[in-house]
């Protein structure tokens, strides 16, 4: 059978399965182009009651990376684009052996020169309830980087799209929020799970980039850290970092404790927690906490918690001492900071002046760091912008740096 049917039989389904009447158009659709309608219905799915999302019982011989499975979906609200789901094993931030999941797009357009260049993405603060994860966002249309452009962006470059959900997305347990060696892995193994999904036609000496804001910053920053010992294969070429929060002891307190985005508060709590269970953050929230921390766990993303948790604190989250009154939890965020390794390829760093998330101070910090450690690193302010309109803004920017990373071209850095 060849692709365009095969595309326009899924693009039926899609739209089909959104107005809520998919029963007689899949079974037809089934019938008469060689049973796809099973594998494409899924997508669509929350993935809490998606088969899709639950991880083998015993994780696939091989190394971080492998490729577990993968499904064909089509990301709505993007034209000419190929996308597949895919489950992959990755490296929590204790070492141990995951499943992660995640998305790969390619665009339609033919690539000439050599290996089409892939993009392992690291998507922005998305939640960590499982409904948020970037893989089913994009199934149903929601995915705010792509709706803002960022991803479109990229892919009309003829680059394709390696995208990790991170752990806890999708799969089961807690999201280890702004936790850098589970991100970091995440992001890598995503793009060499892609490798390997012979669909899409990614080869193992394609060049790769790294791009992120935000927490999607923070996770780039760290990907490019660990990739020198922990995926030294990639063909890595360049590492963008927007809005990345160095210091997020700093940033607890700062920007985000009883501010208009203290719902970020919990995400830590949670975050933290995840990674390192010694915490115990269940034995130490108040009654309040435990509520805010069960609705965040069932379905609110982002945007709808920043709605919800406006002025959230560390006080009425946990029990006297604050968070960072307590060594354990201090010691653990400071462990996360950005900027104590080099990155062994060119780096981006760039924020907004007026950014009220990550402010341009912390920005800068990573540059600081990065540069003391003998990286080539590029500094670029955004100037008037705040957070939202920096990651837009800052698009074009990223995508003329990363292409010149791509073409070889030499860097001169910005670092004294």
């Amino acid at each position: 059978m060849s692709r365009m049917p095969t595309r326009i039989a899924s693009l039926a389904m899609a739209i089909w399965h959104r107005v809520g009447r998919p029963g007689l158009i899949f079974a037809v659709l089934a019938a008469v182009l060689g049973g796809a309608a099973p594998a494409m219905a899924g997508p669509l799915q929350d993935p809490r009651e998606d088969a899709f999302y639950t991880p083998p019982e015993t994780l696939p011989d091989g190394p971080h990376g492998t490729l577990i499975r993968s499904r064909p979906f089509i990301p709505l609200g993007l034209l000419l684009v190929s996308g597949w789901q895919i489950m992959y094993k990755s490296t929590d931030a204790s070492g141990k052996a995951i499943a992660v999941t995640g998305t790969v797009l390619v665009p339609w357009t033919p690539w000439f020169a050599g290996h089409r260049p892939i993009i392992a993405w690291a998507p922005g603060t998305q939640g960590v309830a499982d409904n948020c994860a970037p893989s089913h966002q994009y199934a149903i249309g929601t995915e705010y980087e792509a709706i803002a452009g960022a991803t479109p962006l990229t892919l009309a470059q003829g680059w394709a799209i390696a995208m990790t959900d991170y752990q806890g997305l999708g799969t089961p347990g807690d999201h280890p929020w702004v936790v850098g060696k589970s991100e970091g892995h995440a992001v890598l193994d995503a793009a060499l799970a892609a490798q390997q999904l012979g669909a899409a036609r990614l080869s193992a000496d394609a060049p790769v980039g790294i791009i992120g804001y935000s927490q999607g910053g923070h996770a780039a920053a760290w990907a490019a850290q660990l990739q020198p010992g922990y995926a030294p294969a990639l063909k890595l070429k360049g590492v963008s970092a927007g809005a990345a929060p160095a210091r997020l002891d700093g940033l607890l307190y700062t920007q985000f404790n009883g501010g208009l985005f203290g719902g970020l508060v919990a995400y830590m709590a949670i975050g933290m927690n995840a990674a390192y269970p010694e915490l115990d953050l269940q034995s130490i929230l108040t009654p309040y906490g435990q509520h805010v921390v069960a609705d965040l766990r069932d379905k609110k993303c982002t945007i709808e918690a920043a709605a919800t948790y406006p002025g959230l604190s560390d006080a009425v989250l946990v029990d006297p001492p604050g968070l960072l009154a307590r060594p354990n939890w201090k010691a653990r965020l400071a462990e996360n900071r950005t900027g104590t390794l080099a990155p062994a390829v060119p780096a981006l760093v760039y924020g907004g002046l007026l950014d009220e998330v990550v402010p341009h101070q912390d920005v800068k910090q990573l540059f600081a760091d990065w540069c003391a450690l003998g990286a080539k690193v590029n500094f670029r302010t955004l100037g008037i912008t705040e957070h939202a309109t920096g990651g837009v803004l800052g698009m074009p920017l990223v995508l003329d740096w990363m292409g010149h990373r791509f073409a070889g071209d030499k860097v001169v850095s910005d670092c004294p």
